[in-house]
């Protein structure tokens, strides 16, 4: 009888392949559990995340209203707990549609464990900015490069190995998705 990996053999296995996806290995794929329990393990993220998203969102809020933003507390929350199902339906039809669903599981995984390391680094950014230890003008710029290398540069690279598309399909496949999130937070912030 096989016996299978504890959750957290899981969980570390998962996040160094998010790692090898951040160096672009091309054989990261291969630390992803890509069976039908490895989909919906990989929505573990949003509970491994929230954590580390809910301080962060108790260190800035407050720093941040007072610069004028304009977003609601339940805003970022209900975006957070949206983030990664709605990805998950909208990319189904999506990939169906330009007839790339193949990996689309995969995908999902790999984006998932991506979306907890990406997290896990940009969170804490933000908060040592927050506080003031890394001062806004140079932390802005830092988080703005590692945002733009993790959410377009390392994501196109997911999906291009994940789904095993060309570069070009993968860049429309990075844009659409970029382009959902945005739009869906915008409509957030309009309920919330």
């Amino acid at each position: 009888m096989e016996q299978k990996p504890s959750l957290i053999n899981y969980f570390s296995r998962s996040l160094i392949g998010a790692w090898q996806l951040i160096k672009l290995n091309p054989r990261a794929m291969d630390y992803f559990d890509k069976s039908v329990d490895g989909f919906w393990k990989s929505f573990w993220a949003i509970i491994l995340v929230a954590p580390l998203f809910f301080l962060g969102l108790g260190v800035s809020f407050d720093a941040a209203v007072e610069q004028g933003h304009q977003v609601s507390f339940t805003a970022h929350v209900v975006e957070f707990l949206l983030r990664l199902p709605l990805i998950a339906l909208v990319m189904v039809y999506f990939t169906k549609f330009l007839k790339i669903d193949a990996h689309y599981s995969e995908m999902i995984v790999a984006f998932n464990w991506l979306w907890v390391l990406s997290n896990y680094i940009i969170l804490p950014l933000s908060m040592l900015i927050s506080t003031g230890i890394i001062p806004i003008e140079v932390g802005t710029l830092l988080v703005v490069v590692v945002a733009v290398y993790l959410e377009l540069y390392v994501t196109w690279f997911l999906f291009k190995q994940s789904l095993k598309i060309s570069g070009w399909l993968a860049f429309g496949v990075m844009i659409f998705k970029a382009l959902f999130t945005l739009s869906v937070m915008q409509v957030i912030i309009r309920i919330f």
